[in-house]
């Protein structure tokens, strides 16, 4: 027993010193080994290898405290992250569900840090953390830096300036949080781990001392047995000693049961017993091949492996077989997994196309409309291309930021016009509103005016003005209106009321038109005696303006049955047209003084000009056509014809010339003889003032 046991101590050291100086498993790797033989047979889950040291870690805590000067968000959290041998890579990179923190408002950001700091576990919400305070400062430091742009520009000195943002003040106490919170929480796990470290050490000494001892079988497996199930009650140690420290303890528990000269029967039970666990470990390594949910048959896989590496060795021939048949398992699930990922990093590639697309769409958007509909048109179909981004979601490519960069400067981009046009609008509606309020004053200072005929026609003009003029400011809109309504209307009512009294004081013209009317309609005329019946209705058509206008509400009654009559009479004595056009007119301009005076006289002239323009375009038109039969004969019908509409449409020309020359002359009349009566007047006036 002696010589055994002093023998294998002297294996022990040759062994040990070997498999100490091996580097071959410094990094866990993703493909599954063939032999059972070393660490890295068993560790096949991708991990990111950690570099930390002792040294490195308690640089980290001699860190000075977290500064609170005003940029103390511009740097990202330095807190050193501490892994231990059993953090694995939990997640594949494309199952981190971060919401698309760029589409949230800056209220939403500072809200959603708040909440995953004080429910989330700390070293999970770091990339969340980073990304809101990303967005969170690029929006508030453009704030800040169009505000000081505008505090310079209007003569502040940049060293003045100050600009206090209350979501800023309100994310600074949340980041500081995080970043104490981050900083206890590895602080506490480099202690833990490195306390781990110490127990297994120590475990493994007392495994090398085991075999050395002068003690019964018995005892010695009883206390061998407890060394392993002390190890495997003992947590995780830091990462980066993981590799060396398994591979030691692997090494000397494989020595225990090859050299120490123990029970077979034992050491056979115990390797009965190691072998069943690691076949039922392949069983359920089998049944997570068929579950659809790979991020928890992923989960289910990592615990599958940190119990394979906790089971104790099998007898050496069984070995490599059954760590072959367990590595194919996680080499099958490794290929299932890599094949779901890049379908689903190719369907991330062609979102990315169709984002880059609505982007183009919206940089496609003209961006120099002139009118309000059209930039409500516009921003309407950018929000509707901005829901489909949204719809898109985020996607977790690193293409994803840059696409959506790509997307908010086009937005900033249409946004500057549109802001350039509405500065524009609103200064049209300033200089608007000031055109309105120039009518307003001149309407409020007519509306006690008792020249009803003059005012009421300059009303209309500013009324019509008043259309022409456009948009004012929304807020002013509804109030000016109101106030040049009300003067308005206070004029017009006064008009109506005055006409009211005016038409009462009518209503004898009315009968006595009425008795003109009946007197007419029992008149008859002898045709044969043109002169005498003309001179009949000369003298019918004087009386009727004699007698002065009638009401109103009866005018376009009296004088259209009047018109008719008159008409008929006309006609019945074979009249010449143009004479009998020209007193029709003459009694046409006489009613229109009546009604509206000069401006009643103009507005018909106007009318008139444009009718005779019409009227000579189509002459024009005829004559051209005409041109066409210069070469046909003369007496055929269709040239008659032609000539015939030529000649009719020369004379409703000349006509209208005519009836344009009675105008101009019947206006000029009615202002001289209104000039009269003002001279008259004011003579009078001055009379009576020197009297």
């Amino acid at each position: 027993m002696e010589n055994t046991q002093n023998n294998m101590s002297e294996n022990n050291k040759d062994m040990e010193q070997k498999n100490l100086s091996t580097t071959e498993a410094t990094n866990e790797t993703t493909k599954p080994q063939t032999t059972e033989e070393s660490p890295k047979t068993e560790e096949v889950i991708p991990t990111a290898e950690s570099t930390e040291t002792s040294e490195s870690t308690e640089k980290s805590e001699e860190k000075s405290p977290i500064s609170e000067k005003h940029d103390d968000l511009e740097s990202e959290d330095d807190t050193r992250e501490i892994e231990s041998d059993e953090d694995h890579e939990e997640e594949h990179p494309d199952e981190l569900e971060m919401p698309d923190y760029g589409s949230f408002s800056l209220e939403d950001l500072v809200s959603s840090a708040e909440k995953l700091v004080k429910e989330q576990p700390i070293q999970k919400i770091k990339d969340h953390i980073e990304s809101i305070r990303k967005y969170l400062l690029k929006h508030l430091n453009e704030e800040r830096s169009e505000k000081l742009a505008e505090f310079v520009e209007n003569g502040g000195v940049e060293m003045d300036f100050e600009y206090i943002q209350p979501l800023r003040e309100k994310f600074r106490p949340i980041f500081q949080e995080y970043r104490a919170k981050r900083k206890k929480y590895y602080d506490e796990l480099s202690a833990k781990l490195d306390s781990n470290l110490l127990t297994k050490t120590n475990l493994i000494e007392k495994l090398k001392e085991i075999v050395t001892k002068e003690e019964s079988i018995g005892d010695t497996f009883k206390e061998f047995n407890h060394i392993q199930e002390e190890w495997r009650s003992t947590g995780p140690v830091p990462r980066n000693k993981s590799n060396d420290l398994w591979r030691t303890y692997h090494f000397h528990v494989e020595n225990f049961y090859e050299f120490i000269n123990i029970n077979k029967e034992l050491r056979d039970l115990d390797y009965k017993k190691n072998k069943e666990a690691k076949q039922h470990l392949i069983e359920q390594a089998k049944e997570i091949l068929s579950l659809d949910n790979l991020k928890d048959a992923f989960a289910k896989l990592q615990k599958l492996h940190k119990e394979w590496r906790r089971t104790g060795p099998v007898e050496p021939d069984s070995r490599e077989p059954l760590w072959e048949e367990f590595s194919d398992i996680t080499k099958k699930f490794h290929e299932k997994r890599e094949e779901f990922y890049a379908k689903l990093r190719e369907k991330s590639k062609t979102l990315l196309v169709d984002k880059r697309n609505l982007v183009e769409k919206i940089n496609a958007i003209p961006r120099n409309f002139t009118r309000h509909h059209e930039w409500q048109n516009a921003i309407k179909e950018i929000g509707e291309i901005q829901e489909q981004f949204k719809k898109i979601g985020r996607l977790n490519i690193p293409e994803n930021d840059e696409v959506w960069e790509e997307l908010k400067a086009a937005l900033r981009d249409f946004n500057h016009a549109k802001n350039e046009f509405y500065k524009d609008l609103k200064k049209d509606h300033q200089e608007n509103l000031e055109k309105k309020r120039a009518l307003l004053e001149k309407a409020e200072s007519l509306m006690e005016s008792d020249d009803w005929r003059n005012t009421a026609n300059e009303l209309k003009r500013i009324q019509a003005d008043w259309k022409k003029i456009g948009h004012v400011p929304k807020s002013e809109s509804d109030k000016i209106w109101k106030s040049f309504r009300k003067a308005c209307n206070h004029f017009f009512d006064r008009m109506t009321e005055n006409n009211k009294k005016a038409d009462k004081a009518f209503e004898v013209n009315q009968k006595q038109k009425e008795e003109i009317l009946s007197e007419l309609e029992s008149f008859t005329i002898d045709p044969k005696n043109k002169k005498e019946a003309l001179s009949s209705i000369k003298t019918f058509i004087n009386r009727w303006k004699e007698v002065g206008p009638v009401p109103r509400n009866q005018r376009n009654k009296v004088d259209g049955k009047f018109n008719k009559i008159i008409d008929g009479l006309f006609k019945s004595i074979d009249m010449d047209r143009e004479e009998s056009q020209r007193i029709r007119f003459e009694n046409k301009m006489e009613n229109l003084a009546d009604e509206g005076g000069v401006d009643k006289l103009n507005s018909e002239r106007d009318f008139l000009k444009r009718k005779l323009q019409e009227a000579q375009s189509e002459l024009r038109q005829l004559e051209t056509n005409m041109s066409f039969f210069s070469s046909s004969d003369p007496n055929s019908s269709i040239v008659k014809e032609a000539q015939k509409s030529i000649d009719a449409q020369a004379r409703t020309v000349d006509a209208m010339k005519k009836q344009l020359s009675m105008l101009t002359a019947k206006v000029k009349d009615i202002i001289k003889a209104e000039a009269a009566e003002e001279a008259a007047a004011k003579e009078e006036n001055e009379n009576q003032n020197e009297a």
